[in-house]
C-alpha cells in the first residue's frame, strides 16, 4: 500500500492544501462583503436593488437547492391579500423553462388589478432561482425588467455562493452539535450518574434520619440535573432534516419537553406542502428552543402552548407558558439576547410580553407575517379557547 503523502514528507495531501487554501479564500471574501455570505441577507439586498429599477409592492426570492422544487428564501413588501404564490404558478413556470423574465397583468394572489413579473436567477446556463415581483397598479416596461434583470444577474455569484456557504456552515454546526452531545453523554452525564449511585449507596447506610433526609435531597438534585442534561444533549441531537421540516422537528422536540420537564404542552401545527429554506428553518427552531428551554427553566409554569403555521415565504410562531412572567433579568440570562440575534439575522419579527392571566408570550413573524402576526395571535387565542386553555 502507497502511503499518502503526508505520511512520506510530512506535508499534507493535495486534497487537504487545496481546501485550506479555499476556506482561507473564503473567510477573506466573506470579511470583504458588505453583507458578508448570508444568503437571507444577501437576497433581501437583492431585492432593494431590484426596486429601485423596477418598483414593486412586494417581492419574493425562490433558490433551488438540492430539490426540483424551488423553495422561498425571503420576501420582500407591502400585503394587498393572502399572497399563497409557488413555483408551481404558469408565469414562473414559463421563466424557468425559458430562462428569460416575463410579465403579465393580476396579481399572484386573489386580486384581478395590477400586475406581475418574474425573472430568472441565473448562474451562466444554470437557473438557481427565481424572482417575482408584483405591484397593484401600472405595468414594468421592458427597459425597466431588463435593468432588474441585470441587477438579478449581478448578484447571482454571490447569492449563490451565500448559499453553498450556508450548507457548509451548516454542515459544520450539525456535527459540532453532535460532537458536543456525544461529550456530555460519555463524560459529565455518565460520571454525574455515577455519583447518584453513590448517593444511593449513602441513604441505604445511614442511620441519622436527618442526615437521610438531606442525603435524599442531594439524590433528587443529582436527578435533577442528570435529567436537565438529557434535555440537553437532546437539544443538541435536535436538527431540521431534508426530508423533514420545521413543523415535524419542533413537534418531536415538544413533545420530549413535555415527557421529561412534567409541563402539560399544547401543540398547533398549520404547514404548507412547500417549505422555506433549511437555514432559515433551522434558525427558527433554535429560536423556538430556546423560548422552550427558558419557559422550561425559569418559569415555573404548568402549561406550554406552541404554535407554528409555515405558509412560505411566510412564518408565524408562538411560545406561552402560565409561569410567574418576565420578572427582572438575571445578570446570567442571555437567552432573550440570543433570540434577538437569530432573529435579527433572519430579518423576522421578535414580540416578548406578559400573556394575559399570567405567564410569557413569544411570538416570531417571517415575511408577511410580520404585518398579520396580530390577526395570527388572535387566531391562536380561538385555538386554546378551544381547547379550554390558554390566554
Amino acid at each position: 500500500m502507497v502511503p499518502p503523502v503526508s505520511d512520506r514528507d510530512g506535508s499534507p495531501p493535495p486534497s487537504a492544501a487545496s481546501a485550506h487554501l479555499l476556506l482561507q479564500e473564503l473567510r477573506e471574501v466573506a470579511r470583504a462583503l458588505p453583507t458578508g455570505l448570508d444568503e437571507v441577507s444577501l437576497a433581501a439586498a437583492m431585492l432593494a436593488d431590484i426596486r429601485v429599477h423596477a418598483p414593486f409592492d412586494r417581492a419574493v426570492v425562490f433558490t433551488y437547492a438540492d430539490s426540483d422544487r424551488a423553495a422561498p428564501l425571503t420576501a420582500l413588501g407591502d400585503i394587498r391579500t393572502p399572497w399563497r404564490i409557488d413555483d408551481q404558478h404558469w408565469l414562473l413556470r414559463q421563466v424557468a423553462a425559458s430562462h428569460a423574465f416575463g410579465s403579465a397583468d393580476g396579481s399572484f394572489g386573489d386580486e384581478d388589478t395590477g400586475a406581475i413579473a418574474a425573472l430568472p436567477l441565473r448562474l451562466g446556463r444554470q437557473l438557481i432561482g427565481l424572482v417575482a415581483i408584483e405591484r397593484a397598479s401600472g405595468t414594468w416596461s421592458t427597459t425597466e425588467l431588463a435593468a432588474a434583470q441585470k441587477t438579478i444577474d449581478d448578484a447571482a455569484i454571490q447569492l449563490d455562493s451565500g448559499r453553498l456557504f450556508s450548507e457548509v456552515r451548516a454542515l459544520a454546526t450539525m456535527e459540532e452539535r453532535r460532537r458536543l452531545a456525544r461529550e456530555i453523554h460519555d463524560g459529565i452525564a455518565q460520571e454525574i450518574a455515577s455519583l447518584g449511585y453513590v448517593v444511593d449507596e449513602l441513604v441505604a447506610e445511614e442511620g441519622d434520619d436527618v442526615q437521610r433526609q438531606r442525603i435524599s435531597a442531594l439524590r433528587g438534585e443529582l436527578s435533577r440535573i442528570v435529567s436537565e442534561l438529557r434535555l440537553s444533549i437532546f437539544d443538541l441531537r435536535s436538527d431540521v432534516q431534508p426530508h423533514t421540516g420545521l413543523g415535524a422537528a419542533l413537534s418531536s422536540y415538544v413533545r420530549q419537553v413535555g415527557a421529561s420537564s412534567g409541563l402539560t404542552v399544547h401543540l398547533v401545527l398549520d404547514e404548507s406542502i412547500d417549505r422555506l429554506g433549511v437555514e432559515t428553518e433551522t434558525e427558527l427552531l433554535r429560536i423556538a428552543q430556546e423560548a422552550i428551554t427558558n419557559a422550561r427553566k425559569h418559569s415555573q409554569a404548568r402549561n406550554l402552548w406552541v404554535t407554528c403555521r409555515v405558509n412560505p415565504p411566510d412564518a408565524y410562531m408562538r411560545i406561552a407558558d402560565d409561569g410567574r412572567g418576565l420578572g427582572s433579568p438575571r445578570i446570567d440570562s442571555y437567552g432573550l439576547d440570543i433570540m434577538r440575534e437569530r432573529a435579527q439575522r433572519l430579518g423576522v419579527a421578535l414580540r416578548v410580553r406578559e400573556r394575559h392571566g399570567g405567564g410569557t408570550v413569544i411570538e416570531i413573524a417571517l415575511g408577511s407575517a410580520q404585518l398579520g402576526s396580530i390577526k395570527a395571535d388572535a387566531a391562536v387565542r380561538a385555538d386554546v379557547a378551544t381547547s379550554g386553555k390558554g390566554d
